[in-house]
């Protein structure tokens, strides 16, 4: 068989390096299985928090966009794209500050809850570990910042144990009616979280938080006085 020209040879160098570099981008692809890969492998995908309350805020079309881009995991997409999922799958994902009795909350803490049913919401349940879910189902961090577009100290509040957190987590929680926070299938949990130290009562802030089998959620929530 006569060599190959020159020309021929650095066409064939070239077939073959195109075969090798588009091998590492499908591989990549196929490897990233949960939210937080997703972001890391294409950045910007994920819309991000705002920093401010937007006048036209709606908690649960941004939670939704930002669910279908991958905050949320893929096996949960379905239920925030539901007729109900305003008041399910979203809306029980949502934080707000319930109302306890004065003395109830530690200074420099805020009480959050997921899922306010004077919205008509449903109450976020929370579970430990089982055969069936072994990652367990609760918010394992939360993350609070003063709602300002200017430079804010976000401080976050990690919980790796439920309903009894570990001696190195830096959230606590509570009992919203009585003392067990598992009762009602996890929903009287109360997390109690770190302020940042320019907060005040009456100051809006915004809550980012993680829940360990359904993603990322974030919501503004004022800090009662």
């Amino acid at each position: 068989m006569p060599n190959p020209s020159r020309r021929e040879l650095l066409q064939g160098l070239a077939s073959l390096a195109g075969a090798v570099v588009l091998s590492p981008i499908a591989v990549g692809c196929a490897s990233s299985q949960t939210p937080v890969a997703n972001a890391t492998a294409a950045a910007g995908a994920i819309p991000a928090v705002p920093a401010a309350r937007p006048a036209d805020w709606d908690a649960v079309a941004f939670n939704r966009t930002r669910g279908n881009a991958g905050a949320v995991p893929e096996s949960y997409r379905a239920a925030i794209n539901a007729a109900d999922s305003d008041t399910k799958a979203i809306g029980k994902h949502l934080p707000f500050a319930p109302a306890l009795a004065a003395g109830a909350v530690p200074a420099g803490k805020l009480a959050v809850m997921f899922g306010d049913p004077s919205r008509g919401y449903a109450k976020h349940p929370n579970a430990a570990p089982t055969a069936e879910n072994p990652t367990g189902h609760w918010f394992d961090w939360i993350r609070v910042r003063k709602a300002t577009d200017a430079e804010a100290a976000e401080v976050e509040s990690r919980f790796s144990a439920w309903p009894t957190p570990a001696a190195s987590d830096t959230g606590a929680i509570a009992a919203r009616e009585g003392t067990d926070p598992a009762a009602d299938g996890g929903r009287n949990t109360v997390y109690l979280v770190a302020l940042p130290p320019d907060v005040r009562p009456g100051d809006v802030v915004r809550v980012h938080g993680h829940c360990l089998t359904h993603g990322e959620y974030v919501d503004f929530v004022t800090v009662p006085a």
